[in-house]
């Protein structure tokens, strides 16, 4: 259970601003920031989980936000040696679009079997690609690099003003009806 929100929501205001960065960066990526990029993308949507999972520490607004996902789908079966190989294990010519809610988006990468950045041929991070050991042999998820440190921004800055809360007459536990 997290105590005091701050110290989840701090990181992910300075995640966010690293992920600006290479998104508008003049030059090619280099690996050290490939490894941040990974580290802020598990560990920050893993603190918006935690976040999530925890009463009264986000908003309802921000509890409601969907996510907006290009999705590829499965062209052959997906293990460890070709989960690199993204062009053969998915159709990346063709995406649709789906609509998750962010606790979805969470769960995947947080479990994912692929995690991917993808980068332009200029060298500039694009998207972030990822599916977990669940969906991997179903499609492959895209989210717009712009759309990370948005969300990032979103949950870091989510400040609880007002909580609405009633105690379960079955179980005699708290639980929270609203945060605002």
């Amino acid at each position: 259970m997290i105590f005091e929100s701050y110290y989840w929501k701090l990181p992910l205001i300075e995640s966010a601003q690293r992920i600006k960065e290479l998104v508008q960066a003049k030059n090619e990526i280099t690996e050290q920031e490939l490894v941040q990029l990974e580290k802020d993308i598990f560990i920050g949507f893993y603190s918006i989980r935690k976040l999530l999972e925890a009463p009264g520490k986000i908003t309802d607004l921000a509890r409601a936000k969907t996510v907006e996902l290009n999705c590829h789908t499965n062209l052959s079966q997906v293990d460890w040696l070709n989960s690199h190989k993204l062009d053969r294990i998915y159709n990346i010519t063709n995406s649709n679009q789906e609509t998750h809610p962010i606790l979805f988006v969470c769960g995947r990468i947080i479990h994912s079997f692929v995690f991917a950045p993808v980068i332009s041929d200029i060298g500039v991070l694009e998207a972030i690609a990822f599916t977990s050991d669940i969906d991997k042999n179903k499609k492959l998820y895209k989210i717009s690099a712009v759309a990370v440190p948005e969300l990032f921004e979103l949950f870091g800055n989510d400040d609880v003003v007002r909580l609405v809360s009633f105690r379960d007459p079955n179980t005699g536990e708290m639980k929270v009806s609203g945060a605002f």
